[in-house]
């Protein structure tokens, strides 16, 4: 199953990520993922960061999963499921591994931002009218829906798989972007793959004046069945035999557990 991040030592600071180690694998400096060992950078985050044409915004996840599993099985229940109570229970148990997720670690989660947020802005669907589904999420955690603010729209570039777009989303016309340079944002998605979506949202976010410190997923996925190096990965952060936080974490900070 899926693994929700063990909530150890929320003091840890921020440090240095391995760009390789001797367990098979490297890890990505950008978003924290698994990357071929020997490389600093996984082949989604330069493909991403090649099509912005911008430096990526770190990222921080607070669970990792694989396809078929618990967590992901949650993620898809929380906005697809057809039962409404189904749904609901989804979304409290986000809600529920979210708030503990940042309470225990936003120090760290600060320290990778450059400092505090005053801003939370969550990725709007690129399919879904209206309100984004980790909407849902984000306003039943105290501390982040505070600062929630809905800022972007779906805009008219083109968004897929590995396909980011500088004008994927765009700033709400109804909001003041004059006002936007005085704060720094944390940028909240559900699941992050190649963080094409996630990567867009914050690139809309900078062009408009405003600070993204980091980008926070729910969850990560990883391929272990199909990749020896995302193997190497599960096993040592997420898999039940993983070294580190005993249950995957990889939230600045879990180095110093290595």
């Amino acid at each position: 199953m899926g693994r929700a991040h063990r909530l150890a030592d929320p003091t840890a600071a921020h440090g240095p990520l391995p760009e390789d180690t001797s367990s098979g694998f490297g890890v990505c400096r950008f978003c924290r993922g698994p990357t071929q060992p020997g490389y600093g950078r996984c082949f989604c985050c330069a493909s991403v960061a090649a099509h912005l044409g911008m430096p990526l915004v770190p990222v921080v996840s607070m669970t990792t999963y694989q396809l078929g599993d618990e967590m992901h099985r949650t993620l898809r229940r929380y906005k697809d499921d057809p039962s409404a109570s189904t749904r609901r229970r989804a979304v409290d148990r986000c809600a529920t591994l979210l708030a503990a997720f940042v309470d225990g670690h936003r120090p760290g989660i600060e320290a990778l931002s450059g400092g505090p947020w005053d801003t939370v802005v969550t990725v709007p669907s690129s399919t879904r009218p209206g309100r984004s589904p980790v909407d849902a999420v984000v306003s039943k955690v105290g501390s982040l829906a505070v600062a929630h603010r809905r800022l972007l729209v779906k805009g008219p570039g083109r968004l897929d798989h590995l396909h980011p777009s500088r004008s994927g989303f765009v700033v709400d016309p109804h909001v003041d972007a004059a006002t936007l340079g005085r704060h720094r944002a944390l940028v909240v998605d559900d699941s992050y793959t190649t963080g094409a979506r996630a990567q867009s949202a914050a690139t809309a976010l900078r062009l408009a004046g405003m600070r993204v410190g980091a980008i926070l997923a729910l969850g990560r996925v990883v391929a272990p069945r199909s990749c020896p190096w995302h193997a190497a990965f599960w096993a040592a952060y997420a898999g039940d035999r993983a070294s580190g936080h005993k249950e995957g974490c990889t939230a600045p900070g879990w180095e110093r557990e290595w």
